[in-house]
């Protein structure tokens, strides 16, 4: 999937975890591999990343 983070990075990425709770908090987000960055934040190819729902600006389903 594509994900467009608050501060500007573009990343594709394969999701590796939803993290949901009943109530939104703050620990509420995904778990992911980075595939692809297009980003200034220094994240390496092939590292796991954890982010909160709040700071993704929007998403894509990547497919075949």
């Amino acid at each position: 999937m594509r994900v467009a983070l608050a501060d500007g990075e573009l990343l594709e990425v394969r999701l590796h975890e939803l993290t949901v709770c009943a109530k939104p908090e703050p620990c509420c987000g995904i778990t992911y591999v980075l595939i692809c960055p297009e980003s200034f934040g220094g994240k390496d190819k092939g590292a796991a990343y954890w982010t909160a729902f709040s700071e993704i600006e929007k998403f894509q389903v990547l497919g075949d």
